[in-house]
């Protein structure tokens, strides 16, 4: 509490107005003095000041000992505190920010590192598929593939030996381009590119020649009683025998003549050609074989009787009558003709003849000459 007022200068009576003015002076002077505002004495406070709950107001400053306003220093922490607050809360909604965006990198991260892996695995995928087609450079045909396992139809590598890219059919190795050998061809054909302009110009004479050589070896054929026919397996409806590009055809054999039926090629290999009589039982009478169907040189030879049992027909001793067709048999006049011991027969008659007509006389030669028809 402030101090109580103290009055001792109050004077008694109360008639005289100057008495009482004397006495409010001297109040005010004591109250003045106990609630000091300029600084005089008594203005020491003894205990605190208690309101009662009643507020301060009016107030311009409130300064300490050390001359410092309070009110200001006061509203400028509570200016501060305020100010730092709504940073604490703007740091707080910064930092629950940073705390979303760094849950959604890690789990964008996760993500990346998720899908590093997929493509890892995608990658080392794709690259053991690709190995798996091409093989590289070998110098023989691969039996597997670069990981031991079964070769994909398609697969490829480049053959070094003949300089040649090899795709995988399925059952066989089969070259892409030509050989080395079947380049220096392609070349060769190349540098006489005019040259066969010039024969394609003039076809009909290479055909009418053609036809002449093959008339001509008919003829040959005729006359040596000998003829070479190149057989393949063609598939039409199942495999069939073609003979000189004729599939299955029905032949003709002349009587005494000797027929080379060339089976060297591959596509032979597996289909042994053979003969039946016309009772269907096996024909070899003149028949001979050299070497494997489907290899090189491999040949079956048959010469045709001039009497007796003759060849019927012609199959495959692996698939039967279905890759075959009929034989036939003939006599050829000019083979007749031709044959040695008919022309010895011819040679012998003219030469009897010469000698007869040497011996005989005029009338005999008359005579022979009417004997023979002359």
């Amino acid at each position: 509490m402030a101090k109580r007022p103290t009055v001792s200068s109050i004077t008694t009576g109360h008639a005289s107005i100057t008495a009482l003015n004397a006495n409010f002076t001297a109040l005010k002077e004591g109250f003045d003095n106990t609630l000091s505002r300029d600084g005089s004495s008594p203005n020491t406070m003894s205990a605190d000041i208690d309101l009662n709950g009643n507020d301060i107001t009016n107030v311009n400053t409130i300064t300490n000992a050390s001359g410092v306003d309070v009110v200001s220093a006061v509203t400028t922490l509570k200016d501060q505190a305020a100010a730092s607050a709504t940073a604490a809360a703007s740091s707080q909604t910064a930092a629950a920010s940073s705390q979303t965006a760094a849950a959604a990198s890690q789990t964008a991260a996760a993500s990346s590192a998720t899908g590093a892996a997929s493509s890892a695995t995608s990658a080392a995928t794709s690259l053991d598929t690709f190995d798996d087609r091409f093989l590289g450079a070998k110098s023989s045909n691969p039996a597997t593939d670069n990981d031991g396992d079964a070769l994909a139809t398609g697969a490829l590598y480049f053959n070094t030996s003949d300089n040649n890219m090899r795709v995988w059919n399925s059952s066989a190795w089969q070259a892409v381009g030509p050989t080395s050998a079947e380049q220096t061809n392609i070349n060769t054909v190349a540098g006489i590119a005019a040259n066969v302009t010039t024969v394609a110009g003039i076809d009909s004479a290479v055909t009418t020649t053609a036809q002449s050589v093959a008339i001509l070896n008919s003829l040959n054929a005729m006359f040596t009683a000998a003829e070479n026919i190149a057989v393949t397996v063609v598939s039409s409806g199942g495999n069939k025998f073609a003979f000189n590009a004729v599939t299955a055809p029905a032949i003709t054999l002349v009587k005494g003549f000797t027929y080379t039926f060339d089976v060297s090629d591959s596509s032979v290999s597996g289909h042994p050609l053979a003969f039946k009589d016309a009772g269907g039982n096996s024909y070899t009478t003149g028949v001979t074989v050299n070497g494997t169907a489907g290899t090189a040189g491999a040949n079956v030879v048959i010469v045709v009787p001039t009497t007796g049992t003759m060849p019927a027909s012609y199959y495959c001793t692996v698939h039967g009558a279905g890759m075959g067709n009929t034989i036939a048999t003939q006599t050829n006049d000019i083979a007749t003709v031709a044959d040695s011991t008919t022309i010895n027969n011819i040679q012998t008659v003219v030469n009897n003849l010469s000698t007869i007509s040497a011996k005989a006389t005029l009338d005999d030669a008359t005579a022979l000459a009417i004997a023979l028809g002359g």
